[in-house]
């Protein structure tokens, strides 16, 4: 799998940016923060006993997302929770004005908007996940419990049942977080989205799970390709780090 940036040099190199990023490396090209090797992250909803905090609030869909989810929605529909299915048929979809179902910008933040806004070229108006009002909490139309009581994500459990890339169908505001991808001043990075706004997510502070970059593997090589991914390996274990593979 090659990049959608296209082909990656593969020299690594340090590259300070004064006033902006000094501490970000250069690797393929690429600007990474080298939070992604100096932090453990893992987004393991038994383990970190989130209850999938994260889907408590919505989010941003891209152009054509819409109808990607809605070419699936009979077949997921099954693993959706009973009442927000029938909020799902009354309504006649899931779609929802961001700013008028949560004019304060509950839902969102400064950075994750950004890093939608970097990674596509989002209008005005641009759309989010309904949110469905609890007595406990609000939360995405798509969050289901599992027999099990776990809360998970319908869109995705429908996905592996189905022999589904869950990266290719869920929002790319869903998949891509926490990373950051983006280009600024010609050049593309690789960052982390880091806000107060998030901050009581446990797995931003737990210290649970391997290295950054390695739990987001899959994330990474999906966006930026298998070879940039070995580049960035390569890079953390020049630097005397010490991942768990």
């Amino acid at each position: 799998m090659r990049s959608h940036a296209g082909a990656l040099m593969s020299t690594t190199a340090f590259v300070p940016f004064p006033g902006i990023r000094p501490n970000y490396a250069e690797i393929s090209g690429i600007l990474v923060d080298p939070k992604f090797w100096t932090t453990t992250y893992t987004c393991d909803v038994v383990l970190q006993n989130c209850h999938s905090t994260c889907c408590y609030r919505s989010n941003i869909l891209a152009p054509g997302e819409r109808a990607r989810i809605e070419a699936h929605m009979e077949g997921i529909l099954p693993f959706m929770d009973p009442e927000r299915r029938k909020i799902y048929e009354t309504r006649g979809g899931f779609e929802a004005v961001c700013t008028e179902q949560c004019p304060e910008g509950c839902e969102l933040d400064v950075d994750e908007v950004a890093a939608m806004a970097r990674m596509f070229p989002l209008e005005e108006d641009y759309r989010c996940n309904l949110i469905v009002r609890g007595n406990d909490h609000d939360s995405c139309i798509f969050l289901a419990k599992s027999p099990e009581g776990l809360e998970h994500c319908s869109i995705h459990a429908y996905a592996l049942a189905n022999d589904i890339s869950w990266m290719a169908l869920k929002p790319v505001d869903c998949v891509q977080y926490p990373l950051a991808i983006y280009e600024e001043n010609g050049r593309k990075v690789l960052g982390v989205q880091t806000t107060p706004f998030l901050s009581h997510l446990p797995c931003h502070e737990s210290g649970l799970g391997p290295l950054f970059y390695e739990s987001m593997a899959g994330t990474i090589k999906f966006f930026m390709g298998e070879d940039f991914y070995e580049a960035l390996d390569r890079h953390v274990r020049s630097l005397g780090a010490h991942p768990r593979s």
